[in-house]
């Protein structure tokens, strides 16, 4: 997929942002927009206009990359495993399994 060649960044990702997201992901209320590269983000539904934290599942499933909404060009690059680590831990959640 061309445009997805990124060194990995550290993403510094506010506390709120990401609450935000962990709420929506456990309400299953996150929206989804496509960029301009086919790549589509989601985000906690009604934040689009305050900072927000956008995850983005990569082709193939191996990786999941996120960034700030205030900083579109930094993206940390999480593994399947981190990701499914991180919302594990959510109330109410289950891990693959």
């Amino acid at each position: 997929m061309a445009g997805t060649d990124r060194e990995p960044a550290e993403v510094r990702i506010p506390g709120a942002a990401l609450e935000a997201m962990a709420a929506a992901l456990n309400v299953r209320t996150a929206a989804m927009r496509t960029w301009p590269d086919g790549i589509e983000w989601m985000y906690p539904l009604g934040t689009w206009e305050q900072p927000h934290l956008e995850v983005a599942l990569m082709p193939g499933g191996d990786e999941v990359w996120l960034r700030v909404s205030t900083d579109r060009s930094s993206v940390a690059v999480w593994t399947i495993q981190q990701w499914w680590g991180f919302t594990g831990q959510l109330p109410g959640t289950t891990p693959p399994g």
